[in-house]
């Protein structure tokens, strides 16, 4: 990144993408006990907005780490909103609960012990919005629960789907970032979804739920 760049990134990181206390000390929690792997401030305030544009009440996130993304999420939720997020590890999903706990949220989230897999198959929907930031190679399983769960217009969104570039390499053929190819070929592919992707972090695509 040259100086030009570094530059523009800290103008507009005052000025869109700062983090509060308690965003800043969940990051640093995740830093210290791991991993950090976390979504970027600005992949969650992208999260954050479009959660509130699309006057979501219903949202469920895959993946839920220490409930940094979710965090963002659910405090654009209205009262009576709430957010299911699903967390294979148990030792990630205490972490979560006592931070949603500390944000004031633990009343409109539930976290979900668990294989994503299995936990999807037993939700029910409509969702307003869903989160896709778990195992990459199970993302075009996690969009076809998706397409079940969501409302008709729901919003999937998904991280990663640039994947540090390594989408785009040909040389690359671990089974994360061919996942991701197939995933990019199915929203992209089927009738059912409507999608882009922003530069964003590492890559948000952004789906909607048409047919």
């Amino acid at each position: 990144m040259g100086k030009a760049d570094e530059a523009t990134d800290r103008y507009l990181r005052a000025r869109y993408w700062q983090e509060d206390d308690l965003l800043r000390a969940l990051r640093e929690d995740l830093e210290r006990r791991g991993p950090a792997i976390q979504v970027s401030p600005e992949t969650g305030r992208l999260l954050a907005l479009l959660v509130r544009s699309t006057g979501a009440v219903r949202v469920l996130e895959v993946g839920t780490l220490f409930g940094y993304s979710g965090v963002w999420m659910a405090r654009e939720l209205p009262g009576d909103g709430h957010l299911d997020t699903l967390e294979l590890s148990d030792v990630h999903a205490g972490a979560a609960e006592a931070w949603f706990a500390e944000a004031g949220l633990a009343d409109r989230v539930t976290v979900h012990r668990g294989a994503a897999l299995d936990t999807l198959a037993r939700l029910e929907g409509h969702y307003d919005v869903v989160f896709l930031d778990a195992a990459k190679a199970e993302y075009v399983a996690y969009a076809e629960y998706a397409a079940r769960l969501l409302r008709h217009g729901g919003t999937m969104l998904a991280d990663n789907v640039i994947w540090s570039g390594r989408v785009g390499d040909p040389a690359v053929i671990d089974d994360d970032t061919e996942g991701l190819r197939r995933f990019h070929e199915l929203i992209t592919g089927d009738p059912r979804w409507d999608s882009t992707v922003v530069p964003v972090g590492d890559g948000v695509s952004i789906s909607v739920r048409s047919g």
